[in-house]
């Protein structure tokens, strides 16, 4: 599995404020394909990012999602719900990204909640800041990664693939990607990542 961000580097520590180039170099993206899609202007790209980067700045534990913070900010705009924004994101979003995330609309992943954080601890805290729930379904063979952004969602996917790689000599596993709405993103996020 090729990077789904080109020079992305995946830094060796797990904090917060080593996981924040991350956090903003998936934001920049997201906002590149939501432009080239007409869905936000240039103009109004730049203070979108500007404001989550402040976000991201006073975030204490959890990061905020930038497709979530990106649809609150447009619901306003658009007199949609938050929800719907999301939807008509993730609809761009993944068209551009030539379908390579599949939807997930029937309830929780399948497998325990903790299975792929028990047997490699180092995924809990990228898959928490990327606000990607992952389960193992199976053995070590086969990922389930879930997120309201899909650009997020490829990010936790190489990430994992490069982690699980690593430790076990080279056997690939199987990760396989899925956007989910809203209510069943916090739902999985609450089981995942509640402290």
């Amino acid at each position: 599995m090729s990077s789904p961000l080109p020079n992305l580097p995946l830094p060796a520590q797990t904090d917060l404020n080593s996981l924040r180039p991350v956090l903003d170099r998936i934001a920049t993206t997201t906002v590149m394909y939501l432009q080239q899609g007409g869905y936000l202007s240039d103009a109004e790209g730049a203070p979108l990012l500007a404001a989550y980067g402040e976000k991201l700045g006073t975030a204490s534990s959890l990061m905020p999602d930038f497709l979530n913070f990106t649809a609150q900010t447009q619901a306003q705009k658009h007199s949609l719900t938050v929800d719907e924004e999301v939807a008509r994101m993730q609809k761009l979003l993944r068209n551009s990204l030539n379908d390579r995330v599949h939807y997930w609309s029937f309830g929780p992943l399948s497998g325990k909640a903790s299975a792929l954080y028990d047997h490699c601890p180092s995924l809990r805290p990228v898959c928490t800041a990327l606000g990607c729930p992952a389960t193992l379904a199976g053995e070590t063979s086969i990922v389930h990664v879930a997120s309201l952004n899909p650009v997020s969602a490829l990010v936790a996917s190489f990430w994992i693939s490069q982690e699980l790689n690593r430790m076990s000599d080279g056997e690939s596993p199987f990760v396989f990607t899925f956007l989910t709405d809203l209510p069943i993103w916090q739902v999985l996020m609450q089981r995942h990542f509640a402290s």
